[in-house]
């Protein structure tokens, strides 16, 4: 498939070297507004463009990958549905579940796909993790931090506003960094009952902050920090024992499973950055190539409850963006 994509930011530095060690990837195009930052992409495109439309109307394209800051999913990935492009779309899919549903209702209607780009849902560590939990007897809590010091952090606090700390590009911790902690949990346990977000806040934005989602017989405790840093891990408690992973939930590298009998044994799967990342590209070469509209279904109905959780957390801080 030939891909399109929208931004130049690190993350897009990761998505192009990745997609070279998949023959299913062609990269055809990127778009961005600084032609400085587009340069060093010049390389790895058939072509580099200041003009969006140049690239969405490219016939050859097939899938539009959008990476840019938080408060532009939407819009941009509107732009690429309507254009008739497929569409990968970075994480958080939406920051609001009106704008999550139409973005997958154009899709469904036009024959399309729009899946977010979360590497958990892909991650084969994860994935057995997930599979281990039924050891742990009722579960209790989960406790899950992310706390990751921001390279961007000292120019905010010295008056310099970029987009991942811009309130009005839906900056901050809760969507940069807790959407991974919202996955990991989510995806394992479902739709909470309750939701409550308690942020710190600097300058209208969430640098840090506690969610509590209460799932009625346990509660899951979930820390993103990006003005601050700790050693990140993820972890499910039961009556039976607990496992925990080894780093953050965005990467789940491998975990240990520490049982009340006395068993322990740990899983290391092949650590780095982004661990799913390759998984996500299979996944997302077979689904764009088969188009099994009930996995496409299962996968869109994941994102519309992360999204549900993200939006009931804002609600719950007066956040507003």
């Amino acid at each position: 498939m030939n891909i399109g994509v929208i931004g130049s930011g690190f993350i897009v530095g990761e998505f192009v070297e990745c997609s070279k060690r998949f023959k299913e990837y062609n990269l055809r195009g990127i778009w961005g507004r600084h032609r400085e930052k587009l340069d060093k992409f010049k390389d790895d495109f058939s072509y580099v463009t200041t003009d969006l439309d140049m690239l969405l109307c490219d016939p050859v394209i097939d899938v539009i990958y959008v990476a840019l800051p938080n408060g532009l999913h939407y819009e941009y990935a509107m732009k690429a549905l309507k254009a008739g492009k497929d569409v990968l779309l970075e994480k958080p899919y939406t920051v609001n579940s009106k704008d999550a549903r139409k973005l997958i209702n154009y899709a469904n209607k036009h024959n399309l796909m729009c899946i977010e780009a979360i590497t958990t849902r892909y991650n084969p560590v994860y994935l057995k993790m997930k599979k281990e939990i039924d050891k742990l007897g009722d579960i209790k809590m989960i406790n899950c931090n992310f706390s990751q010091y921001s390279r961007r952090y000292n120019s905010f606090k010295s008056g310099k506003i970029l987009p991942v700390f811009n309130k009005k590009l839906a900056g901050g911790a809760l969507l940069d960094l807790n959407v991974y902690n919202i996955h990991f949990t989510a995806m394992m346990f479902g739709m909470p009952k309750k939701i409550n977000y308690y942020p710190n806040m600097n300058k209208g934005v969430d640098t840090s902050g506690v969610l509590i989602l209460d799932y009625g017989n346990f509660k899951a405790r979930l820390i993103a920090c990006k003005d601050c840093g700790a050693n990140n891990y993820a972890m499910v408690e039961g009556d039976e024992g607990y496992i925990i992973t080894n780093s953050s939930s965005s990467r789940c590298a491998g975990y240990t499973v520490k049982l009340n009998n006395g068993k322990e044994y740990k899983y290391d799967g092949i650590d780095g950055e982004f661990v799913g990342f390759e998984s996500e590209f299979k996944a997302f070469a077979k689904l764009q190539k088969n188009r099994d509209e009930e996995l496409i279904k299962s996968y869109n109905n994941e994102t519309l409850m992360v999204v549900k959780i993200l939006e009931k957390a804002l609600e719950s801080a007066n956040i507003k963006y």
